[in-house]
């Protein structure tokens, strides 16, 4: 550790003296970055009388600084590298047990002869909510403020920008422009290695895992923009000591025509395509390619309207989609949470005087960055159907057909502000019974902007929000089902001095009914069905305040009372406490 701080302390030493006058000359260097503190104290609930092992309370933290340099060497070219420092409370800077300096992104990226971009290194790529996207995680959908910092720490930690998958790889992309027939074409390429050969044990390893990409935009005209998407993931036997690898192709058109008024929008959107998945089984001693197994074909359509009002008052969006029950998309059914991967809560994991392992609460989803995946996975992850059993793995979630309705209303001074999110949907086939599941989706959120409507200097708002979800099934008392979840979000946000806020929220989620839990073996096939009963409810009160210095430059101090009550199991029922704070500043 030592060493490495020598090394920091001669690498800043050399560029500062070497590159400082010419950075502010010529605007060759330059650093950006982010700054946190991060505190918290959790303790047991006074309540608690069935956890005599757990310690009544813990505290920990970090300082940590994410610095962020850009090098111009020549025209056209950038470096870009993020260096972070942390440091956790309680220990000195330098020692080995709490102090840790690593680079987390590195990447060049610059234009050739001016037409040809290109990037080398941590790319964040997206494409079609079917080939590539990175959907929001759980109760996420319309959250109050005052969990943004947890949000903003989730979605940073974990390289969650824009829906975008981080990889590391290469990317290029280039267009032309055309005086008849159509106005442009662009292209856009990419081919990343998720996760490399790694030993399994003594005489076997993985093989690299590659996705590879290509999208073609084309504007017709002023009103018609076609789309073409195609992604493969896919693994290379010969960089390892295993004859198994997958091959999942995915094929995806869109067309896209919006009719431009002087008052409105009107955007309609076809979009469908095709996928591909199976394993190679090949003989390493020649390399040629033997057997094909567990082959599967799906497909996906979607049609989605919106109505744009130019003034932003308004928006409403209908559409269909239907998505094949054996579609599947690697780069688009991933999910942010495994419930499978093994992470534990890092606050009190182990709970009772039974020392069990506690399950995921929706505190833990809202605060905890530790829970969730970076990693692609080329079949179905595992999900946990009373927080997101309707769609799970997002649009592109598989055997799903049925119609959607969305809508945004704000008036002309932004005093309110409503949102609803509904859906309807079945499955295309039944799974585990002939009967098929039945879905409904309905999201509200409402806000009131009160200094806006009363002329009021200093901002006073009160937002709430409803989620809930429904799964049912008929047929035999054996095979039916009937589940319901919901969560509820209140908060009070109150400017009582300038930049200073007192801020208050309840979120309450309850689920209870019954579901068959799907299980799969390693090439996805269902292999079960587990039957389980659900009645639990959780619960997250907060206080606090928050101080803002500038825009994304705050400080923010709360308390939170939270726990899961099962009204089945009164024993494994628990309540904790937290105080936090948390400093951010964006450099």
């Amino acid at each position: 550790m030592k060493r490495r701080i020598q090394l920091l302390l001669v690498f800043f030493a050399i560029l500062s003296s070497e590159y400082n006058l010419q950075a502010q000359m010529n605007g060759n260097i330059w650093f950006d970055g982010l700054y946190r503190s991060y505190f918290t104290r959790d303790a047991l609930n006074n309540s608690t009388t069935d956890d005599t092992l757990s310690p009544r309370n813990t505290s920990n933290g970090y300082n940590l600084l994410d610095l962020n340099t850009h090098i111009n060497p020549i025209k056209d070219i950038e470096i870009f590298a993020q260096l972070r420092i942390r440091n956790s409370f309680g220990s000195f800077f330098g020692s080995a047990s709490g102090t840790q300096i690593n680079v987390r992104q590195l990447k060049a990226r610059g234009v050739i002869n001016n037409k040809l971009r290109f990037s080398v290194g941590d790319l964040f790529l997206k494409q079609s909510k079917f080939t590539l996207y990175n959907y929001d995680e759980e109760l996420s959908g319309f959250e109050n403020d005052m969990f943004k910092p947890y949000r903003d720490i989730i979605h940073y930690e974990n390289f969650y920008i824009e829906n975008r998958w981080r990889l590391q790889g290469i990317q290029t992309d280039f267009s032309y422009e055309f005086d008849r027939f159509i106005r442009n074409l662009s292209f856009d390429l990419f081919v990343t290695r998720p996760s490399g050969s790694s030993q399994i044990n003594e005489t076997t390893a993985s093989s690299d895992l590659l996705l590879s990409g290509v999208s073609m935009v084309s504007e017709i005209n002023k009103r018609l923009i076609v789309s073409l998407n195609y992604v493969n993931l896919f693994e290379v036997p010969s960089s390892g000591t295993s004859n198994i690898s997958v091959r999942n192709p995915v094929y995806d058109l869109s067309i896209l025509h919006h009719l431009s008024k002087d008052k409105y929008r009107i955007e309609n959107k076809i979009q469908t395509g095709f996928s591909k998945r199976f394993w190679l089984h090949s003989e390493l001693a020649n390399g040629e390619l033997d057997t094909i197994s567990n082959h599967t074909k799906g497909m996906f359509f979607e049609l989605d309207n919106k109505f744009i009002k130019r003034d932003s008052s308004l928006l409403l969006t209908f559409g269909y989609r239907y998505v094949d029950p054996n579609f599947r998309s690697a780069g688009a059914q991933t999910r942010r949470l495994d419930y499978a991967s093994g992470n534990i809560n890092t606050t009190y994991p182990i709970y009772t005087n039974m020392s069990l392992i506690r399950p995921p609460s929706v505190f833990d989803l809202v605060s905890d960055d530790q829970l969730y995946n970076q990693d692609l996975s080329s079949v179905l992850m595992v999900f946990n159907p009373i927080y997101s059993n309707i769609l799970p793995f997002g649009d592109a979630t598989p055997n799903r057909t049925g119609i959607y309705l969305k809508a945004k209303i704000n008036n002309e001074k932004n005093v309110f502000l409503s949102k609803i999110n509904s859906g309807f949907f079945k499955e295309v086939i039944g799974q585990g019974a002939s009967e098929k599941r039945n879905f409904a989706l309905i999201k509200g959120f409402f806000k009131i902007n009160f200094h806006r409507w009363l002329n009021w200097k200093k901002e006073l708002s009160v937002s709430t929000s409803s989620e809930s979800e429904f799964t049912k099934r008929g047929g035999e008392a054996v095979s039916s089902l009937n589940l319901f979840s919901h969560q509820m979000n209140t908060s009070v946000n109150a400017e009582l001095t300038k930049n200073l806020f007192i801020q208050a929220s309840y979120k309450l989620f309850n689920a209870n009914g019954n579901e068959f839990l799907t299980q799969r073996d390693d090439y996805g096939n269902i292999t079960y069905f587990a039957s389980t009963e659900i009645d639990q409810k959780d619960h997250i009160l907060s206080l606090g305040m928050l101080y803002k210095f500038r825009k994304n430059a705050y400080a923010s101090l709360n308390y939170n009372w939270w726990g899961t009550e099962f009204t089945d199991q009164p024993n494994l029922d628990y309540k904790y406490n937290r105080l936090i704070l948390i400093l951010s500043v964006e450099l």
